[in-house]
């Protein structure tokens, strides 16, 4: 689970000397690697890259171009990013997220994308999704939907140890997203183990999809947006 953010800082004294100012007390050191809560003694591995000049074409098409001018003219404009890295689940891991992005929002952070599935959000956006007590809200701040050639599908739900889903091109796009997120959101608060062959459905009198898990083949393994626990397909019956 890999979150980039773009910010302010020169190089790595600024950024450090940013941690000095900001958390007076010193709780928080970094030693160019990894970023350290002294008070909890909990280390989080961050890697310090300079600038890229495609960080805001990356960021709207993560954020769907939904992010604020004012946003994506200081992404624009940014000098280096961090790269946070954390074990690849979000529910057990989400009070360290919650910590250690807000973290780097005080330290100037302009905006967070999660590298692990491709979506991107404005600070305001991210942590009223992940402060939420509504798994909805979590699904929503980690998971994408993307299209490929011949499918509509999710990227993302390996964050909650989960495959994801998919549905052939033949449905209209809302239609399409509409199937996947509330399956994708079912199986989430359900946890309920799906064999193939079992069939879905919306409501009782909509149309029945025939489930069947494959491999991930739409995303190469080693690729960060692979899901090792595969695809779900939903064949129209």
């Amino acid at each position: 689970m890999i979150f980039c953010v773009p910010g302010p800082w020169r190089d790595r004294s600024d950024f450090v000397r940013r941690i000095v100012s900001s958390e007076p007390d010193g709780r928080y050191v970094f030693d160019g690697e990894v970023l350290v809560d002294v008070r909890h003694q909990d280390v989080l591995k961050v890697e310090f890259l300079g600038r890229h000049p495609r960080m805001l074409k990356a960021f709207q098409a993560a954020s769907r171009g939904e992010l604020p001018p004012q946003v994506e003219e200081a992404i624009a404009a940014h000098s280096s990013s961090i790269y946070l890295r954390f074990p690849l689940s979000l529910i057990e891991e989400r009070p360290r997220v919650l910590k250690y992005t807000q973290l780097v929002q005080r330290l100037g952070g302009f905006a967070i994308k999660l590298e692990s599935s491709g979506v991107g959000h404005s600070w305001e956006r991210w942590f009223r999704l992940v402060s939420s007590g509504n798994e909805f809200d979590w699904y929503c701040a980690v998971v994408m939907l993307l299209a490929g050639d011949s499918y509509y599908y999710s990227c993302g739900m390996h964050h909650f140890g989960l495959a994801d889903a998919a549905v052939a091109m033949g449905l209209e796009v809302q239609v399409a997203a509409n199937l996947i997120n509330k399956f994708n959101y079912w199986r989430l608060i359900e946890q309920r183990e799906l064999r193939s062959g079992e069939s879905f459905s919306l409501s009782e009198p909509s149309t029945l999809f025939r489930l069947h898990l494959k491999a991930d083949e739409l995303n190469p393994e080693g690729d960060l947006f692979h899901n090792p626990h595969g695809l779900w397909h939903l064949t129209e019956i």
